[in-house]
């Protein structure tokens, strides 16, 4: 961890996230099409929405999850939730019309209820019908999530127990093509 006061190196170790050669992006099982590494990702055919993603040994630091998809051309919005049981420790909620604005909610829910919304993107960067990338990394005690290749925001963890968060849900108006965990 850094120093007190110290900020984490961003993007990181040459290579990382994103952009240039390495892990991040580009890798092998990684957009487009490349073959993936062992396991079952991407599965043949389109994955079904909602897709459930089971991560056994719960989240690790440097985990990176690459999903790549498509909006749907009348898309309202879609949301992806790292589960803890029911406990949502990261709910991802691109919203292309709340009150004809296009919005990116962050924000998580414990013991069903609801935290403190984050609305921090400076931007948003999805659009109906296209394709997207969005990629997924888990540090020490954020969550940086880049899409297309570019840093979008990050989220502070609220549940600090990584482990037990051991499952990725994704929903909403979105084609799924590949979603694939890897280690960085």
């Amino acid at each position: 961890p850094p120093a007190p006061g110290g900020v984490p190196a961003y993007p990181g170790p040459p290579g990382t996230y994103p952009g240039g050669p390495g892990a991040y992006p580009g890798a092998p099982g990684a957009f487009p099409g490349a073959p993936a590494g062992p396991g079952l990702y991407p599965a043949p055919g389109q994955p079904p929405i909602p897709f459930d993603l089971p991560l056994q040994a719960g989240l690790l630091p440097r985990l990176l999850i690459t999903i790549t998809g498509t909006i749907n051309p009348n898309a309202n919005r879609f949301s992806l939730d790292f589960k803890k049981g029911n406990d949502i420790a990261f709910h991802f909620n691109p919203r292309f019309n709340e009150d004809n604005r296009k919005v990116i909610v962050c924000n998580s829910m414990f013991q069903n209820n609801w935290g403190k919304e984050e609305r921090t993107a400076p931007r948003f960067p999805f659009e109906a019908g296209k394709p997207f990338k969005l990629q997924i990394l888990c540090e020490v005690d954020h969550f940086k999530v880049a899409v297309n290749d570019a840093h979008l925001l990050q989220y502070s963890f609220r549940e600090k127990q990584l482990n037990a968060i051991t499952k990725l849900c994704i929903a909403g108006d979105i084609t799924l093509t590949s979603v694939t965990p890897t280690m960085i």
